[in-house]
């Protein structure tokens, strides 16, 4: 039912209970799962600023890009031994590479934690599981 299962990471809690699901439903369909990290080009974190202003704290994409390879490797770590799964690391805003990647490869199922960014940056840059399952060709389960 579920041969190829893809799984977004961002190195949140709600992000590995998502790969702890899709490691579970993996082990009953032997599914293949692809584990996928989403660095975006241009990515900025709002921070609280004086008077109500929200300034933008450009990160070097170097830095992010890094982080992102050390989630990558966090996440190998916590599939353990799963049989069959492999990485990928993207670039671009992940709603849309995710969703990309679900509308372009044989992917049966997307499985996201419910909330990777929190507070203010949630505000601003929207829900990405919210995003994701409202425009995914697949199924999306989203853990809480």
């Amino acid at each position: 039912m579920f041969n190829q299962i893809l799984v977004p990471v961002d190195g949140s809690e709600a992000a590995w209970r998502a790969l702890e699901y899709a490691t579970a439903l993996g082990e009953k369909f032997h599914s293949t799962i692809t584990i996928v990290h989403v660095v975006q080009a241009h990515y900025t974190l709002p921070t609280v600023g004086i008077n109500g202003e929200i300034p933008f704290i450009s990160l070097n994409i170097q830095e992010v890009e890094a982080t992102g390879y050390k989630i990558i490797e966090l996440a190998k770590e916590r599939i353990g031994d799963y049989p069959t799964f492999e990485t990928n690391l993207e670039f671009g805003h992940p709603a849309e590479r995710i969703i990309s990647l679900a509308s372009n490869n044989a992917y049966d199922l997307i499985v996201i934690g419910s909330r990777g960014l929190s507070g203010i940056s949630e505000f601003f840059l929207g829900s990405i599981s919210n995003n994701v399952s409202q425009s995914s060709p697949v199924p999306v389960m989203i853990i809480k």
